[in-house]
């Protein structure tokens, strides 16, 4: 047969025909990319998956990376896509504009699929970062992931879009040059902004107090609830929220009320003048035996002395300090400790004075009015030893009269 006659230049042409303006050929190669692409998919995440299940033998942790692994698989799916479509597309000889919108398409998909990446790659960092701080004892840090995702989102997003820019012909450098006088005339007209933003990185980087804790600044007094790079919330005792700008914490001192690991209590207590040398001795020691029989007190240093003859009264200090996280606690400690103090005061059958002029009238010619006698010295001894640790006069802050009426 002769091939010129014959058939053989049509089978011999086949794939050079054409379909709607595309050759049978360029048919084949576009499904050997598809093909391509599809075989990526498999090897990438069934790769990733066999490691996974190999490398780690942790239930907990093998199943927080076999889900991020299903979560990456659209993102690596469209960047093998674009990679395959740069890559293999201009093999297969269609025309140049075509090419070019082809090449600008995959260079728009391998962006949107860097940037899918980048975000899932900030959420598994910032995830081991919130597993991290929740270890820790402060609440900093639990704050500071979020503004650390949010922030390195912004910049994968921003990072994106100059690469769609460059590959769509934009000059870059010029665009850069006008952001960079634009920036300098929001800055300028946003100090404000500015000082709160750095004020927010000194507040993370000096962590001057906690979420949780009661400060005292600027005239705003109450418990930190929430800290971000522009301004912190405090929510007052009267259950407002103040909204404090972060710069003042650059030029205001902070009293951190919330970091003291002992809480004060002084006072000054006056007996009456009728108080004999015995019971004020008495008094004394017994207000010394409470403290210590008290497992919310420091008992390491308190100081309980007769202090002074007032105009009125004779003068007991009492300095010490209470063992308290916060201050609902603090005022129960306080709460106990003032009762136990009226007690050994009935006990020891001593009486607390205030500013007053007292008339005492003879009851009968010849006779004066006789205070009650005081107890003896070793019923005064036996209540200062009731109220001591070993004692049962005192009430304990963990050993209520009643249950079931706290607000916790």
């Amino acid at each position: 047969m002769d091939p010129v006659a014959g058939g053989w230049p049509v089978l011999a042409s086949w794939h050079e025909q054409t379909f709607l303006g595309i050759e049978v050929q360029q048919y084949i190669g576009i499904g050997v990319l598809l093909g391509i692409v599809v075989l990526w998919q498999l090897l990438l995440t069934r790769g990733l998956g066999i490691v996974l299940r190999r490398r780690i033998a942790d239930a907990g942790k093998r199943e927080f990376w076999d889900r991020e692994r299903r979560r990456l698989s659209l993102p690596i799916l469209w960047l093998g896509v674009a990679a395959v479509v740069l890559a293999g597309f201009p093999v297969l000889d269609f025309p140049a504009d075509v090419e070019d919108v082809v090449s600008r398409v995959g260079s728009l998909i391998g962006a949107a699929a860097l940037v899918l990446l980048g975000f899932r790659g900030v959420d598994i960092f910032t995830a081991v970062l919130r597993k991290r701080a929740a270890q820790t004892d402060t609440k900093m840090d639990d704050q500071l992931v979020p503004i650390i995702r949010t922030s390195l989102r912004v910049g994968v997003l921003a990072l994106g879009g100059l690469f769609v820019l460059s590959n769509l012909g934009v000059n870059v450098a010029a665009l850069f040059a006008g952001v960079g006088l634009l920036g300098l005339g929001v800055a300028l007209a946003a100090q404000d902004t500015v000082k709160n933003f750095f004020g927010g990185v000194t507040v993370f980087a000096d962590k001057p107090f906690q979420i949780g804790d009661w400060i005292v600044v600027g005239g705003v007094e109450g418990t930190v609830e929430e800290v971000g790079l522009r301004s912190t919330r405090v929510r007052t005792f009267y259950n407002s929220i103040v909204t404090v700008p972060n710069y003042t914490f650059t030029d205001t001192n902070v009293d951190n009320m919330g970091a003291r690991r002992w809480r004060r209590y002084s006072t000054t207590l006056g007996l009456s003048y009728s108080t004999t040398p015995e019971q004020m001795q008495a008094f004394v020691e017994g207000l010394r035996a409470i403290i210590r029989a008290n497992p919310s007190m420091r008992t390491d240093f308190y100081i309980v002395e007769f202090k002074e003859f007032g105009p009125s009264t004779l003068d007991v200090m009492l300095y010490c300090f209470i063992d308290a996280p916060n201050w609902n606690d603090e005022m129960r400690v306080r709460h106990v400790l003032n009762l136990d103090i009226v007690r050994l005061a009935e006990r020891l059958r001593v009486e607390f004075a205030f500013p007053t002029q007292t008339l005492h009238l003879d009851s009968g010619p010849g006779q004066r009015f006789q205070a009650p006698a005081p107890p003896e010295p070793d019923q005064l001894a036996g209540a200062v030893n009731d109220f001591g640790p070993n004692g049962a006069a005192g009430q304990r802050t963990d050993r209520p009269l009643t249950s079931g009426f706290d607000n916790g």
